[in-house]
């Protein structure tokens, strides 16, 4: 009878060390908020990947460039835009001009803005080290016959 009475105690207690540290590491995980809220402890993904942020943007009158467009993009991001006139096509995409319809962006990934502006001639390159971004021409064909 005392060996059931133990093999009893000590499923109890198994069992409350259990729900204990199960609750704990709840408890770890979340913090109250408010009075019904509970937040969970953790980075959130734009903040762990900046470029991935959801932004809506209108350029201001004075951005009439795309290379100031990059550069208002990735301002407060974390990230620079390097060597946008190093070579002649990085000069032609800092010069040419930032069209209408792009003026004006989002709700939209930082990143796919990135590539909005820049145009399908440019693909954009990421340096995650670095924290870097610079563009490399698609050299798509020559539509012109």
């Amino acid at each position: 009878m005392q060996k059931a009475y133990l093999q009893k105690f000590y499923f109890a207690c198994i069992m409350l060390m259990t729900i204990t540290s199960s609750s704990v590491q709840a408890e770890s995980e979340y913090i109250p908020t408010d009075r019904y809220t509970l937040v969970k402890i953790e980075a959130h993904s734009d903040q762990k990947a900046p470029l991935t942020t959801i932004t809506t943007l209108s350029f201001g009158a004075n951005i009439q460039t795309i290379g100031q467009a990059i550069q208002e993009l990735l301002q407060g991001s974390g990230y620079r835009w390097i060597n946008p006139t190093e070579t002649p096509d990085d000069q032609l995409l800092n010069e040419l001009p930032l069209p209408a319809i792009d003026r004006t962006l989002g709700p939209i990934h930082l990143n796919d803005a990135l590539e909005t502006v820049a145009g399908e001639a440019w693909n954009l390159m990421i340096d995650e080290t670095h924290r870097t971004v610079w563009f490399t021409s698609s050299k798509t064909k020559n539509t012109h016959s």
